[in-house]
């Protein structure tokens, strides 16, 4: 792996982040994935470690169309030249996941085969289709159900010019601010409202048509809220914004599963952070730094992000630098508050006010009526003299980890067996 002859020395003086990811382009396009959703881990990974692997989304090298051939014969049942009018065979756009084609269906209607490259399971976009129907400034293509498969999505070809091209966009008189401004607009909807987002907003996932509208092509990678979760992630986002520590440490708090965590040392170091930002304006905000610093937050506090929640943080930090590119004055947490107003109106709304007491009263009665049989089993297994007490001593493991080095262990032993008498 990258240590045949002279490539050795050749990669010998790079850092350990870049000469992983050489590493994962070696391997194959599965461990260009591995190494994309890395990327996404901010809570796991220091900066340098995820820009290195964040550079995996470039595209990749084609694959030669002939190699392709026989998974797209397997999944048409024939010859792609003899379902479609034309085929071609140098690839219009190649990426980890896919690898696309351009192509006209019998009727001459142009589309684009999106061939899944071998050991990557393609993703659809009919459920952002139907998100997105009544928005005249979002297009998503058209998918052919006939000929897609697993293996191959058969969408239409949409026309126009590639996110990354920003002097077409001048040239064709498009206004980089309202695609800016629609484009963040859209995602915020799919992350806040619908729970189910692109999770890959670069420049090379977007196409801009005429009326600065916008065309989402690509849906290779895409993330899932519940209802549940998107609370807390406007809670989490409306305490970035209010600079409010306690709104903030509740919501890390349910984040951290059954583990322990001082929560007095957590609440200190969100009042610091909180303290950093409140001189800020809210237009001088940037929530890509402020996610980096509650991602540097949860590592310090051994607090692993949820898995729902890292493709959310990297979509949300991805999305800054692309409206950047388009408007270097967009802020994208002055984008995110029209929907945390909405949100937080809805919550009073007398419908969610009763469902909410309804879920707290279910859950109530639910512990109520479990005591009588609990207490029931314990007096039970106490008299059988089966009861057994097992003791937590994570706290206690944790003040002897931060215990001064010179101290001996005999004395921790004393203190654990102190307290277990106790």
């Amino acid at each position: 792996m990258y240590c045949i002859g002279g490539e050795a020395t050749e990669i010998a003086h790079l850092e350990a982040q870049q000469r992983a990811r050489l590493a994962f382009e070696q391997l194959g396009p599965t461990f260009v994935k591995l190494g994309q959703m890395l990327s996404t881990r901010e809570d796991l990974l220091p900066p340098a470690w995820t820009t290195e692997l964040a550079r995996l989304h470039s595209d990749v090298a084609p694959v030669p169309f002939d190699d392709l051939l026989p998974q797209v014969e397997l999944a048409l049942g024939r010859s792609p030249f003899e379902v479609f009018g034309h085929v071609e065979r140098e690839p219009y756009a190649a990426a980890s996941i896919a690898q696309i084609h351009r192509a006209k269906l019998a009727s001459g209607t142009p589309v684009v085969l999106k061939i899944r490259r071998p050991g990557i399971e393609a993703k659809i976009t009919e459920r952002f289709a139907r998100s997105f129907a009544d928005d005249l400034d979002i297009l998503v293509p058209r998918v052919y159900w006939e000929w897609t498969s697993s293996t191959m999505n058969v969408q239409e070809h949409i026309e126009g010019i590639r996110g990354n091209d920003l002097a077409a966009i001048d040239n064709a008189g498009l206004d980089r601010k309202a695609l800016a401004a629609r484009g963040v607009d859209a995602v915020l909807k799919m992350i806040l409202v619908d729970g189910f987002f692109h999770a890959d907003p670069h420049p090379g996932n977007v196409m801009y048509l005429p009326g600065n509208r916008i065309a989402l092509i690509d849906f290779g990678m895409v993330g899932r809220l519940s209802p549940a979760r998107r609370r807390q992630i406007i809670d989490l986002l409306a305490g970035l914004a209010g600079h409010d520590e306690e709104a903030m440490l509740e919501v890390l708090l349910d984040w951290r599963g059954d583990d322990f965590v001082d929560e007095a040392r957590l609440a200190a170091d969100l009042g610091e952070f909180a303290f950093d930002y409140a001189d800020m304006q809210l237009k001088d905000l940037k929530i890509g730094v402020l996610l980096h610093r509650v991602s540097a937050i949860l590592r310090e506090h051994s607090i692993v992000l949820p898995t729902d929640l890292t493709l959310l943080f990297k979509a949300l930090i991805t999305l800054e630098g692309l409206g950047h590119q388009y408007d270097p004055e967009l802020r994208l947490i002055e984008r995110v508050k029209p929907f945390i107003d909405r949100a937080m109106r809805e919550r009073l709304q007398p419908v969610e006010t009763a469902r909410r007491a309804q879920q707290t009263l279910s859950e109530l009665f639910g512990v109520v009526t479990s005591m009588p049989r609990d207490l029931a089993r314990l007096v039970k297994d106490a008299r059988h003299g089966r009861m057994r007490v097992d003791l937590d001593l994570k706290r206690l493991d944790r003040f002897g980890d931060r215990l001064h080095s010179a101290m001996d262990r005999a004395t921790i032993g004393i203190m654990t067996a102190s307290l277990v008498v106790g």
